[in-house]
C-alpha cells in the first residue's frame, strides 16, 4: 500500500479519505449525532491531502481534532484518522513538515482529550460515569498514555516503510550487490588464473629437475668410465639448474604483477564506475572530457579520482537525491582542468515550491568567503604535491563549484 500511495499521490489518498469517512465517521454519527460529521469530514480531508500537500492536510486535521472540543462534543473515533495522516506526512513530507504534523497531531490530541475528561459531568463520558477526581486522573493518565503511543507508532510507522521500500531492497542496494557480486567474480577468476600459472609453471620445474636427475644419474657412470665428462657433465647440470632457476623467477615475478593489479589503487579508469552509482542514487550526472587524456601515473591518477570522489560526497550530503552535477575534464598538450558544478540550491528551492531567492548578503559572501573543511582542506593539501591548484565556492541560488587545476599534468604522464 505504501508504494502505491509513493506511486500516486491522489487517487490512494482519495481511497484512504473515504474509507476513514465511512467507518470512522459512521461511529461518531451513530454515536453523537450530525453533528460529528463535521470533525470527521475535516480530518477525512486531511487523508486526502497528506501525501501530494502536506501542510493543507496538517491544518484539516488541526480543525477536526479541536472542533469536538469547540462543538461541545465528546472524543470522536474518527480522531484515529489523524494518526493515519500523520503515518502518511511522516514517510513523505520534509523534516519540517514531519516536525509540525507530530506536534499539531500530538498536542491538539492531547488538549482535546483532557477537556473532554477534566470537564466531564455526572451524565459521564460515553455513558461512562466518573465520580471521582481521582478516577478522572486516571482516566486522563491512560488518555495520554494512548494518544502518545498513537502518535509516536504513526511516526516511526511511517518512516520505517520509507526507509524500507525507499533504501532497502531497492535500486542502490540491487546496484551495490551488482557492483560486489562482479568483483567476488573477478577476484575469483584472478586467483584461478593464479592458480594455473603456478600450475604451468610448477610443470615445467618437475620436468627441468627430471632431466637433472637424469643427467645427475647417468654422469655418475659416465665419470667412472671417462673422468675426462666431468666438465661437460656438470655444465649441463649448471644449465638445467639455471632453466630451473630462471622459471622459478618467472613464477615469482608473475605471481607479484597480479597481487599488485588485484589491489590497485582507484584512479580514472573507476570513474564512470563512480558515476554509475550516483546515478542508481538518483543524481543526475553529465561527464564531460575536452581534449586528448593524458595517461598519468597511479598517484596522480588517484588525485584526480579523490578530487571527483570528494566533490559527488559533498552533493549527496548536502543536496536533494535529483540534483544535476555537471563534470568536466579539459585537456591540453600539458595541462588539466577539472570543473564540477551541482544545483543543489536551486532543485531545493523547487522541491518546496519557494519563490525565494539568494540576498545581496549572500552574494556577498559568497565572493568574500570561501568554503573550509576537514576534506577540502585535504584536496587542497594533495593537489600542491603535483604543483596543482583547487578552488570551492558557493553559487548563491545555484549550488557549489569546483575547480581544480594541473597547468603542468603532462610532467606526471606514464611516458615521462
Amino acid at each position: 500500500m505504501f508504494l502505491w500511495i509513493r506511486d500516486q499521490k491522489w487517487l490512494p489518498a482519495l481511497y484512504l479519505s473515504l474509507i476513514s469517512l465511512l467507518i470512522f465517521g459512521g461511529v461518531d454519527y451513530s454515536l453523537q449525532g450530525p453533528m460529528s460529521l463535521v470533525a470527521s469530514g475535516f480530518i477525512s480531508v486531511s487523508i486526502y491531502f497528506s501525501r501530494p500537500l502536506p501542510w493543507v492536510s496538517i491544518a484539516f486535521f488541526s480543525i477536526g481534532l479541536i472542533a469536538p472540543t469547540l462543538f461541545g462534543l465528546e472524543p470522536q473515533v474518527s480522531q484515529i484518522s489523524a494518526a493515519i495522516a500523520l503515518l502518511i506526512i511522516s514517510g513523505f513530507a520534509n523534516v519540517i513538515q514531519r516536525i509540525v504534523g507530530f506536534a499539531c497531531s500530538l498536542i491538539l490530541g492531547l488538549s482535546s482529550l483532557l477537556i473532554s475528561i477534566l470537564g466531564v459531568k455526572s451524565s459521564g463520558l460515553y455513558g461512562i460515569v466518573i465520580p471521582t477526581v481521582n478516577a478522572k486522573l486516571a482516566f486522563a493518565v491512560a488518555g495520554i498514555l494512548t494518544v502518545i503511543a498513537l502518535n509516536a507508532n504513526a511516526w516511526f510507522i511511517g518512516r520505517y516503510l520509507f526507509t524500507q521500500i525507499t533504501h532497502v531492497g531497492g535500486e542502490v542496494d540491487l546496484a551495490n550487490l551488482e557492483s560486489q557480486v562482479s568483483e567476488a567474480q573477478l577476484a575469483i577468476a584472478e586467483q584461478g588464473r593464479r592458480f594455473g600459472i603456478a600450475r604451468d609453471v610448477t610443470d615445467l620445474l618437475l620436468d627441468k629437475l627430471s632431466a637433472t636427475m637424469v643427467s645427475i644419474e647417468s654422469g655418475s657412470y659416465s665419470i667412472k668410465a671417462d673422468p675426462s665428462a666431468a666438465p661437460r657433465l656438470l655444465e649441463a647440470i649448471s644449465v638445467s639448474v639455471k632453466d630451473a632457476f630462471a622459471e622459478i623467477r618467472r613464477l615469482s615475478d608473475l605471481l607479484a604483477l597480479q597481487e599488485s593489479n588485484s589491489i590497485a589503487l582507484p584512479g580514472i579508469r573507476d570513474l564512470n564506475s563512480l558515476f554509475i552509482t550516483y546515478r542508481e542514487l538518483g543524481f543526475s550526472i553529465n561527464f564531460r572530457e575536452n581534449g586528448p587524456a593524458t595517461d598519468l601515473v597511479d598517484n596522480a591518477s588517484l588525485v584526480v579520482y579523490r578530487i571527483v570522489s570528494e566533490s559527488l560526497s559533498n552533493v549527496r550530503q548536502h543536496a536533494p537525491a535529483n540534483t544535476g552535477i555537471d563534470v568536466d575534464f579539459i585537456w591540453t598538450d600539458v595541462a588539466l582542468q577539472i570543473l564540477i558544478k551541482d544545483n543543489g540550491e536551486e532543485t531545493q528551492r523547487i522541491n518546496l515550491n519557494s519563490s525565494k531567492g539568494y540576498s545581496v548578503t549572500e552574494d556577498q559572501q559568497a565572493l568574500t568567503q570561501r568554503p573550509t573543511g576537514v576534506g577540502l582542506s585535504s584536496l587542497a593539501e594533495m593537489v600542491r604535491l603535483y604543483d596543482a591548484t583547487i578552488e570551492f565556492a558557493r553559487v548563491p541560488g545555484v549550488g557549489f563549484k569546483v575547480s581544480a587545476a594541473f597547468p603542468n599534468v603532462s610532467k606526471y604522464s606514464k611516458g615521462s
